[in-house]
């Protein structure tokens, strides 16, 4: 358990695994790849519990850290909603002030609160407290 949260720490291999068959407008095969290698560097952290699969990099952004997320993959719907408290309590452990993501899929800024801000045209960050 990791950060009095549902997630565990989980091998590289289950990314390709989760991440098998879907849609390019949300990861393309390379991305996987790409992604699976930094967690066998040890770069990032693949997360996983039984609502969502969740890979994090935790980020120098001057002035700050920041957690990264590179990837979710829910396995039920509303796994975000139900899992964001544990991604930002992660975030906090790790000693970072803003939790970011970035995503092709439209409509983001519909579904996050006032607490995310656009950052470019499609990532979004928000302080950790």
């Amino acid at each position: 358990m990791i950060s009095n949260t549902d997630f565990m720490f989980a091998a590289p291999s289950v990314i390709g695994t989760v991440c098998d068959g879907l849609p390019p407008s949300i990861a393309t095969a390379s991305e996987v790849v790409e992604i699976q290698a930094k967690c066998a560097a040890k770069q990032a952290l693949c997360l996983v519990c039984d609502d969502a699969m969740v890979v994090v990099e935790l980020r120098a952004r001057a002035p700050d850290l920041e957690l990264f997320v590179w990837i979710v993959v829910g396995f039920r719907r509303g796994a975000f909603e139900r899992q964001l408290a544990a991604v930002l309590a992660i975030g906090r452990e790790l000693g970072a002030q803003t939790v970011a993501f970035q995503s092709r899929r439209r409509g983001w800024r519909r579904l996050l609160g006032p607490e995310w801000t656009p950052r470019g045209t499609n990532e979004f960050v928000r302080a950790v407290q």
